[in-house]
């Protein structure tokens, strides 16, 4: 058996767990993560190296990819890890066309090494299914367009997976961990990720896919606002604001949740424009709240970019400010 080299903590939490497969009709959510991130650097760097022999078929790149694993999330982190590195998403590929069965698409990307959502999700479903891993693709809408914030999304549009670890059912989006990070690294925050921020820019069409006790409808979907990783990445709560659509009425006021110490910038332009301007706000912060209040005068339909860092020090206050949500203001 291949070994990965891994640090005694990971150790203990990577190589113990079940891989018994329990039907179960109604996904049951998972309270938490199970790492944290930098803790798969040795299964990530073990899947990067995977020879090219040994990915020439879903059976034999599954194998060898899970070899070392005693564990379902193991499996479920390797096969992640050589994904995000070997396929590139490509628009030039989807053609409409229909295949013969789920697992000849989810081979011609293995082959292609190119995709859209789709080939992703099935390439990632069949590989973990190869491991015994229970899995599914999930159909449904994304908000991935500031111009979106606010109003319906349009038709489906997206599929990303849940898989079952441990008794406990998880979301992974694939496609977004490949398209915005690093080429060749994964963006983290769609792998494995909370629920509660998976559903701002995550409707399924299937409600129990979204893992949370009490559903969000379409209808509050449709209003929600864009949010960006960054977003729950710096601190603030999962139980963000839903309205996206804003009235300016002379000015805009947003309440934002951190319990850290973060600074702002704010920016507005056309809908649907490439270019935006600065606009100036105050913050006024009371424990862990922060009321930001804009001026912004009425110019017809509007994007608002809020964007926000941690709060610099003198030594690394040139330290970028990264966008978190936006909004339509009319």
């Amino acid at each position: 058996m291949r070994k990965y080299t891994l640090p005694a903590i990971i150790v203990a939490l990577l190589l113990t767990g079940t891989t018994a497969l329990t039907p179960g009709f109604e996904p049951k959510r998972a309270s938490s993560a199970l790492l944290a991130p930098h803790e798969y650097e040795v299964i990530d760097t073990y899947a990067r190296r995977t020879p090219e022999a040994h990915a020439k078929s879903l059976t034999s790149l599954s194998e060898y990819l899970t070899a070392p694993a005693r564990s379902d999330l193991a499996k479920a982190r390797s096969i992640y890890a050589w994904i995000v590195a070997h396929v590139r998403y490509d628009e030039g590929v989807y053609t409409g066309g229909r295949y013969t069965s789920e697992v000849q698409y989810a081979s011609r990307i293995l082959q292609s090494r190119r995709a859209v959502c789709s080939g992703f999700a099935l390439l990632y479903k069949h590989l973990l299914t190869q491991a015994g891993v229970e899995n599914t693709t999930v159909k449904g809408y994304a908000r991935y367009a500031d111009s979106q914030a606010g109003v319906p999304t349009g038709g489906i549009d997206h599929e990303w997976n849940a898989v079952k670890l441990d008794g406990d059912w998880y979301l992974v989006d694939i496609t977004w961990a490949s398209t915005t990070a690093p080429k060749g690294k994964g963006n983290d925050f769609y792998f494995l990720t909370d629920p509660q921020a998976f559903v701002s820019q995550h409707f399924p069409t299937d409600s129990r896919w979204q893992l949370l006790s009490r559903a969000v409808s379409k209808s509050d979907f449709d209003r929600f606002p864009r949010y960006y990783d960054a977003y729950f990445n710096l601190g603030f709560t999962p139980y963000f604001p839903k309205q996206g659509l804003l009235r300016a009425n002379g000015g805009v006021t947003l309440n934002l949740t951190n319990e850290g110490n973060v600074e702002f910038w704010c920016a507005a332009g056309t809908r649907g424009g490439s270019s935006h301007t600065q606009v100036k706000h105050t913050v006024v912060r009371s424990g862990d709240g922060y009321q930001l209040s804009l001026n912004l005068p009425r110019r017809g339909m509007q994007t608002l970019y809020i964007f926000a860092k941690e709060k610099a020090s003198k030594s690394d206050r040139y330290k970028q400010y990264s966008a978190i949500a936006s909004f339509t203001v009319m």
